[in-house]
């Protein structure tokens, strides 16, 4: 396939807060893209464990390697409000939200954004790769995305995707309402507006220890009233439900 034409801008945005210990690997990750075209865009929650000066250090280096970078640090309340900020702060093509405690190879970028159309509503999903927070691997995780499969799971991580603008111009930003279903909201927004979902081999690491798994169960009842508030039949997704909890 061919190289994708890098005056289509690609705005990465990291919300962190008190990242201090891992951070480091994500902005490396970022500075280190074949890809050059890339607004980079930091919103950290006011961060007090020097998170926000290691931040600060990378600065030149941001604004000679890549196209664009802007950084707020401020109290927030919560990710879905961080990723919102961030929403309104990118000018690029497409958007890739990427966790303060992850990171991606170096050709990630160029990879996803081969088979983005900007000028319309879709998005494309890539390979999770699970580690431990001693960069063991736990195993990658990529299924084929089934729209009538999404009342188990949607068979991607959303740290793997990449989305026109255009789908958050036609859709919105996230739902302040949850806590821990926030991409899980957003991505069935995306199937009832008719977002095609596209499938790569584009390379996301992701240390497990995060919410969604610290809060296992909490994160399925969030899920359970997302999937509900999307349309989804009550009978059905309790029966999904009691299915997870008992297994």
């Amino acid at each position: 396939m061919n190289k994708p034409n890098e005056s289509r801008k690609v705005s990465i945005i990291t919300a962190s807060y008190n990242n201090i210990s891992t951070i480091q690997d994500t902005i490396k990750s970022v500075l280190c893209q074949t890809y050059s075209c890339i607004e980079y865009i930091i919103i950290d929650g006011l961060s007090t464990d020097g998170t926000l000066d290691l931040i600060l250090e990378n600065e030149n280096e941001f604004k000679s390697k890549l196209d664009t970078f802007k950084l707020i640090s401020e109290k927030d309340n919560g990710i879905a409000d961080a990723w919102n900020k961030g929403l309104k702060l990118a000018t690029g093509d497409f958007v890739f939200f990427l966790n303060s405690d992850d990171w991606i190879d170096k050709d990630t970028v160029e990879n996803a954004v081969k088979l983005l159309n900007p000028n319309k509503l879709e998005m494309v999903y890539g390979v999770c790769n699970r580690v431990n927070h001693e960069k063991v691997s736990l195993g990658s995780y990529q299924k084929t995305f089934n729209k009538y499969k999404v009342i188990w799971n949607f068979g991607f991580s959303f740290t793997t995707c990449f989305f026109t603008k255009k789908t958050y111009d036609k859709l919105g930003g996230f739902n302040t309402n949850y806590k821990i279903a926030i991409d899980s909201d957003f991505l069935l927004r995306c199937i009832q507006n008719g977002v095609k979902f596209k499938k790569s081999n584009h390379l996301t690491y992701m240390r497990m220890g995060g919410v969604s798994t610290k809060f296992r169960m909490e994160a399925h009842k969030e899920y359970k009233k997302a999937l509900i508030n999307n349309g989804y039949p009550k009978v059905l997704v309790s029966l999904s439900y009691l299915f997870f909890k008992f297994t």
